[in-house]
């Protein structure tokens, strides 16, 4: 073994173990913001993560390609930054960028019990007593819900659907069609208590692909379902902006949709200025944009403006594509399942990248999208950040 392969190792063994201990901290304060504990260490902490996955993508080799695409995407994500005062887009991309030569399938392992643990505490903590609320009382017509020190019904919900799905994807290999009966089971047990008419309406939607895609195998490996699924989420965006076109006096039809997603329009358009509103989208939003509201795509535009969603929203879709070109159905499940649920609710676009499974696989699937011809990366060198130059000269030689 040479002195550069040993080198080149070393670097690589530092990558994973910074890669490692970022994406155990990122777990860790998505459990800790699920709690009623505000921290007040979540600034630094995201800091401390966004250097360790830097570290990571330093330590690993693209393609010179892969680099291009990655100071675009830096490129947007930083001017997002700079004109709303929002980080998430930057470390977003460094995030995916970190998941080069990291086993996707064990990131997700660790996401799954890390997050199950630390959320089992927590309803133990609450139960006890010792910290957090069993239940609120709803300002709707629902009355008492209980929330198991999760938060909110909907975020207690929202995560035992998340978890569920998730754990599907994992072992979808070994589950039996009793499995899909005990987590049905539930999730019916579970919306007894918390009252999520959302989060259950999507439990039987994840369960019900997660079967067609089980025992329909002309549906896993023809291209129709998948188009649906690209369809379906541009649908979900389109609508988003309608939605955010609406104004109070527009008439009944739209009185209408906001009872059928049960107010979310009405209580994002009585915010101060409007919330979330189509007058108040910027190319790359504004620091004033930083309202709270549950339509997920709505949210994504207002906070990190029209460029960066419509980047987000293309890119999504392309990993769906790309789901389809590595045969995994169950990534699809998931991405579309995730894709469809953040039309009515914003979970899943926050500052906390460890609560999004889906970015888990755009990191890992990035490469695949952008590589061209050489998708599988054997016909294009892929080399340190440092040696690009080295390899842009060689190319320039050979022309």
């Amino acid at each position: 073994m040479t002195a550069e392969t040993n080198q080149n190792k070393r670097i690589a063994q530092i990558g994973q173990a910074c890669f490692w201990a970022g994406l155990l901290l990122e777990l860790i304060i998505v459990v800790v913001d699920t709690s009623a504990w505000t921290n007040p260490f979540q600034g630094q902490l995201f800091r401390l993560t966004f250097l360790l996955f830097a570290v990571k993508v330093l330590c690993s080799r693209f393609t010179l390609r892969e680099w291009l695409w990655l100071v675009f995407f830096g490129v947007i994500a930083g001017l997002c930054y700079l004109c709303s005062d929002r980080d998430e887009a930057v470390r977003l991309v460094v995030f995916c960028a970190a998941f080069r030569d990291v086993d996707v399938k064990k990131a997700l392992k660790l996401a799954f019990f890390v997050t199950l643990s630390g959320c089992l505490v927590l309803v133990f903590l609450a139960a006890s007593g010792i910290f957090g609320n069993m239940y609120i009382i709803d300002d709707g017509d629902r009355g008492l819900r209980y929330t198991f020190g999760l938060g909110h019904p909907n975020a207690c919900y929202c995560l035992f659907w998340a978890l569920a799905t998730l754990g599907i994807y994992l072992w979808h290999e070994k589950m039996r069609l009793w499995h899909y009966g005990l987590i049905a089971l539930a999730g019916i047990l579970l919306f007894l208590p918390t009252r999520s008419r959302t989060g259950a309406i999507f439990l039987v939607f994840t369960l019900a692909l997660s079967l067609l895609l089980t025992y329909g195998k002309k549906m896993r490996e023809g291209k129709l379902l998948y188009a649906l699924g690209i369809a379906a989420l541009f649908a979900c965006v389109v609508l988003s902006v309608w939605i955010a076109y609406y104004e109070p006096y527009q008439g009944p039809f739209y009185t209408y949709i906001d009872r059928f997603i049960t107010g979310r329009i009405t209580s994002m358009n009585t915010l101060l200025e409007g919330g979330g509103m189509l007058r108040n989208w910027r190319l790359f939003s504004r620091p004033e944009n930083v309202k709270y509201f549950d339509l997920g795509y709505v949210r994504l535009f207002y906070w990190y403006g029209i460029i960066p969603g419509a980047l987000y929203a293309v890119m999504y879709a392309l990993l769906i594509r790309e789901c389809r070109r590595r045969k995994d159905p169950f990534g699809f499940m998931m991405l579309l399942s995730f894709g469809l649920y953040t039309m009515l609710e914003a979970h899943f676009i926050s500052v906390f990248m460890g609560r999004n499974y889906a970015l888990f696989l755009m990191g890992a699937y990035w490469g695949g999208i952008v590589a061209g011809r050489g998708r599988n990366g054997s016909k294009a060198e892929k080399v340190y950040l440092w040696e690009c130059g080295q390899v842009f000269r060689r190319k320039k030689v050979s022309e």
